[in-house]
């Protein structure tokens, strides 16, 4: 194959991985395009011996701001096997990727074939995280209701989703009392705000 017609096909393939980021972005993702979208990114995180298999466990789609584009909101967990840092169990936004959008890109592209394949498939969905916070218990439920976000959860005394020690080292928010809770959230771009 020349190199001519191999940068052709190059340059097709990058605009149509452009299109479809922008036609994600024109649209509201069905559930099955949100998880598709979401399975991309979290197959970024690199799992190990302790966590590994990430996955999600709930997915809603809304549009938080009211600009007519679309959200996608979900929290994620992990298989964990006993570690010293908290299980991965964290709400998410994402949000959809502009042309050129710095979260689609690889930094050295053609260096490895696994990252340009996985930054291809998060460009194909059209979404990438924006914000993110932890959950520090069970996830129950996850709703959106008038561009809040409302995670429901039971907090459990020596819940692997939660480090008394570590957050009082970091000077973090302790751990929340056993039982049910329900946090509420505000969601601007780049930053998860808890309301209290």
């Amino acid at each position: 194959m020349s190199m001519v017609l191999s940068l052709m096909m190059l340059g097709l393939a990058l605009t149509h991985a452009e299109g479809a980021a922008a036609a994600a972005a024109s649209k509201v993702p069905t559930d099955s395009e949100a998880r598709t979208a979401v399975r991309a990114v979290l197959q970024r995180i690199p799992g190990d011996d302790i966590q590994h298999d990430y996955r999600p466990l709930q997915v809603r789609v809304a549009d938080l701001d009211g600009d007519g584009v679309a959200e996608i909101i979900h929290v994620y967990s992990s298989t964990y096997t006993g570690g010293t840092f908290e299980q991965s169990n964290e709400l998410v936004v994402m949000t959809a990727l502009s042309e050129g959008d710095r979260r689609g890109q690889v930094l050295h592209p053609g260096a490895n074939a696994i990252d340009d394949s996985d930054m291809a498939a998060i460009r194909a969905a059209g979404y990438a995280t924006d914000a993110e916070e932890h959950v520090p218990g069970r996830l129950d439920a996850l709703q959106v209701a008038d561009g809040k976000i409302i995670v429901r959860f039971t907090a459990a005394a020596g819940s692997t989703f939660c480090f008394e020690k570590d957050r009082e080292r970091a000077k973090l928010e302790g751990c929340p009392t056993p039982g049910p809770h329900v946090w509420r959230f505000d969601w601007s771009p780049g930053q998860l705000q808890r309301i209290q």
